[in-house]
C-alpha cells in the first residue's frame, strides 16, 4: 500500500471553505480513482496547517492520481491556501487497520 501526503498551510478565513470543499468535491473525485483506498485529512486551527493523506493500492495508481487528476484538485482548492503544497509519498510498512505488517 502506498500513501501521498500533502500539507499545506490555509488562509485563516478559509478553514470552513476547505473542509467542505474537501468533503463535496475532493473526496467524491477520489473515490472513483483505480486504487484508491481512503483519505485522511487533518487541520491544526492554531498554525492554519492541513495535512491529507490519500491511500493507494500501489505506486502506480498513487502516480496516476497525480499526474491525471490531482493538478485539477489543486486549482480547485488554491484560493483557500496561504503556499503551495508540500507532497511526501511513502510506502506503508505497519497498519492495524489495514492489516498490513513489517517485511
Amino acid at each position: 500500500m502506498y500513501v501521498r501526503q500533502v500539507m499545506a498551510h490555509y488562509k485563516p478565513d478559509k478553514f470552513e471553505l476547505i473542509g467542505q470543499r474537501l468533503e463535496k468535491d475532493v473526496l467524491p473525485l477520489l473515490k472513483k480513482q483505480k486504487g484508491f483506498r481512503d483519505e485522511l485529512s487533518f487541520f491544526d486551527k492554531d498554525k492554519k496547517e492541513a495535512v491529507s493523506m490519500s491511500f493507494w493500492d500501489t505506486k502506480q495508481f498513487a502516480d496516476q492520481y497525480a499526474r491525471d487528476l490531482y493538478p485539477s484538485i489543486h486549482k480547485k482548492m488554491k484560493d483557500t491556501l496561504e503556499d503551495t503544497p508540500q507532497i511526501r509519498s511513502f510506502e506503508v510498512a505497519n497498519s492495524t487497520w489495514y492489516d498490513i505488517h513489517a517485511f
